[in-house]
């Protein structure tokens, strides 16, 4: 199947299976048509999307059920980031869904159960963090590793993490979480990440603004 958003109209889910002449009329996702950005979990079995936060506590960012189109959870992001989307990334086998927040990672549940009572089982504090990656395709390892990046701030330059979950170092109270090895990258403002099949291993690129 594949998901279409229509301009004003929401997101559709269309069977590429059938001729388009049988494609559904009325939107497979309810209240969907403000949606700007999707992005679907390794397995296929949620879809998060994004749209304009609206006045009050009102959830814009959502995790919807792929087969029956029902909402599972929300959470509230104001501000958007094609740099740093998607905000909410799966582990490959979906046990778990690391959420980028304000200076940290929080850990849910990765089928998110019971989502009216559903609250973070762990969290990792990374002071600056704007970025993560989680290798989602990763096969034949059985660590969960991801990348972070900051960004430089006054006089620190901008630095790239590689962690692994959950830490083989005990972690106490709210102290920084432990990283496998961090870089010092002293011209970066943007990075990219890409894991190796195994997901044991990340290859980063780094963009910076140049005067021209």
């Amino acid at each position: 199947a594949a998901f279409v958003h229509r301009p004003e109209k929401g997101i559709f889910k269309l069977d590429l299976g059938k001729n388009a002449s049988s494609n559904p009329e009325s939107p497979f996702l309810e209240n969907s048509a403000g949606v700007q950005i999707m992005a679907v979990s390794p397995q296929g079995t949620f879809l998060l999307t994004w749209e304009r936060a609206k006045e009050g506590e009102t959830p814009n960012m959502k995790v919807w059920n792929t087969q029956t189109g029902e909402y599972v959870i929300g959470f509230r992001q104001k501000g958007l980031s094609r740099e740093a989307w998607p905000y909410v990334q799966w582990t490959n086998d979906e046990k778990f869904a690391f959420l980028l927040a304000t200076n940290e990672v929080r850990v849910y549940p990765g089928t998110f159960p019971e989502s009216a009572e559903t609250r973070f089982v762990d969290k990792m504090r990374i002071p600056g963090i704007t970025s993560m990656s989680v290798p989602s395709d990763s096969k034949g390892t059985a660590k969960i590793l991801f990348t972070s990046f900051c960004p430089k701030d006054k006089n620190k330059p901008a630095r790239a993490s590689l962690y692994e979950y959950p830490s083989k170092t005990p972690v106490a109270g709210n102290a920084t979480y432990p990283a496998l090895l961090s870089k010092s990258l002293f011209q970066a403002e943007e990075m990219k990440v890409h894991w190796s099949p195994r997901g044991d291993s990340a290859l980063i690129a780094l963009q910076t603004t140049v005067d021209t």
